[in-house]
């Protein structure tokens, strides 16, 4: 089972808001959250709900995965079994 490891998060928030040249500001404005929460989670003090974990993620073009563990999900892994699935969908497709 994993758990959110606070200091790993929050310094993956914090590179992800700098990268984009924010403020905490206005970070804490486009999440739709008070500045001191944004604050608390980037300092390791504070943890998200599950729904702004997800807004976090779609914000900023990332994971969830990538925040909580700090992993990128496997895309080429993803393409071929996508891949895969438009194949078999395809044949199934036929045979109707």
């Amino acid at each position: 089972m994993y758990s959110l490891e606070t200091a790993n998060f929050a310094g993956r928030l914090k590179i992800l808001r700098k990268a984009k040249g924010m403020t905490q500001e206005k970070a804490a404005e486009e999440l739709n959250i008070s500045i001191e929460h944004l604050g608390n989670m980037e300092r390791g003090q504070g943890k998200p709900s599950l729904e702004l974990l997800v807004e976090i993620a779609l914000y900023f073009h990332v994971s969830t995965d990538y925040l909580l563990l700090g992993r990128e999900l496997d895309r080429d892994s993803v393409r071929a079994s996508l891949l895969e699935l438009a194949a078999q969908m395809t044949e199934l497709a036929g045979k109707l």
